[in-house]
């Protein structure tokens, strides 16, 4: 089988998407060492080598189109098809809202949520995600001959916000790298806390793509009335995550961008992991926390209880007393923190990128 496979957004270093798309192409090619995976990108500006994974076997096959012209051939002309830049394919896998017009290879396309269908306010580039929502996505779903949903949640937003067919959309659930996210309370990660001025009890916030969806400015404000006494370690970009917080900066340390193997460390030291999200479509951070052992609050809404079950404690993300009376119980609870402690490991036990890979895979082999 020779599958092809968009990982474009594998060049950027931080974000969920560009963590799927490194995380199941790494574990594709070491689960199915004899299909050939060919790693596609289109890039223009972007510098530096193409990002591949170490172990495995795989091909990069690139065009040096900007992304936005070779998606407009692709709508208006449909041309060129992928097995002109790629070879002949069996199938090819679009990461995020594009297909390309093929000559015999199945498409299937992964949709990682919808919350700008019903909540564009939630986020600040409105163009990018017009384009990408109301454009892109239906096109590339009109293509597609089966679509991947990363949660129930976000299968359910497909079939009624776009009126997908029932039997079209497959449920695979994110992973974690469990070699990477474990407890870790070693020399080498009080080095790395220490390194980004982490030297006492925090509470720590994975932000990712700071967009006002993520919730920012009431989770800052609940984390002070519940544990007025530790800071806030805020993992993201630091530029964007200061503009959104203007002078509000009592208490808060600034992580900016991390190395994926700093994240253990990071998450392991903290008291609490906080993820009040608006709106997810999957929420990588709950899940990475929990595997590090550390107590998480998140939302009552969306993905966020399908995957957490009972193991965080769920708030409305809305209600900012909700948040912080969370915050204040579990610091109070010491029991309670090593309960949901131990149940977050456990639950984070039953989530691998292995499975991902496996269940994405045997998909591929359903289409053929």
């Amino acid at each position: 089988m020779r599958v092809a496979i968009d990982v474009y957004h594998a060049l950027f270093p931080s974000g969920g998407i560009p963590r799927y798309a490194r995380a199941l192409v790494k574990a594709l090619t070491e689960m199915a060492p004899t299909e050939e995976f060919i790693l596609f990108y289109n890039r223009f500006r972007e510098q530096g080598p193409a990002w591949r994974p170490m172990a495995g076997t795989s091909r990069i096959r690139q065009t040096r189109l900007p992304r936005r012209m070779l998606q407009g051939m692709w709508n208006m002309l449909e041309w060129p098809p992928i097995e002109l830049i790629c070879g002949s394919l069996d199938v090819f896998h679009g990461l995020h809202f594009v297909l390309p017009p093929v000559r015999r290879a199945r498409r299937v396309l992964t949709v990682h949520d919808l919350t700008y269908l019903k909540f564009p306010h939630y986020f600040n580039d409105q163009g990018l995600n017009d384009r990408g929502h109301h454009r892109e996505l239906p096109r590339a779903l009109a293509r597609a001959d089966a679509v991947i949903a990363d949660s129930h949640s976000t299968r359910e937003d497909l079939l009624e916000l776009m009126k997908v067919p029932a039997e079209k959309v497959r449920v695979i659930h994110l992973g974690v790298e469990h070699r990477l996210f474990t407890q870790s309370e070693t020399q080498e990660a009080n080095l790395i806390r220490k390194m980004y001025g982490l030297s006492s009890p925090y509470l720590v916030f994975l932000v990712g793509t700071p967009e006002p969806r993520k919730n920012l400015t009431r989770t800052v404000a609940a984390a002070r009335r519940g544990a007025p006494e530790l800071v806030l370690a805020l993992i993201g970009p630091e530029k964007p995550l200061r503009s959104m917080l203007g002078d509000n900066l009592h208490n808060i340390v600034f992580i900016g961008v991390v190395p994926d193997d700093h994240l253990p460390a990071l998450l392991s030291g903290a008291c609490i992991s906080l993820y009040p999200s608006l709106y997810e479509g999957f929420g990588l951070p709950v899940l990475e926390s929990m595997a590090c052992g550390v107590p998480v609050i998140t939302s009552n809404r969306s993905s966020l209880p399908e995957i957490v079950g009972e193991a965080a404690i769920l708030v409305d993300p809305e209600d900012e007393e909700s948040i912080a009376q969370a915050i204040w119980q579990l610091m109070e609870d010491e029991t309670l923190r090593a309960e949901l402690s131990d149940a977050g490991r456990q639950r984070a036990a039953s989530f691998s990128w292995r499975r991902t890979a496996r269940e994405t895979l045997a998909l591929y082999r359903e289409l053929l």
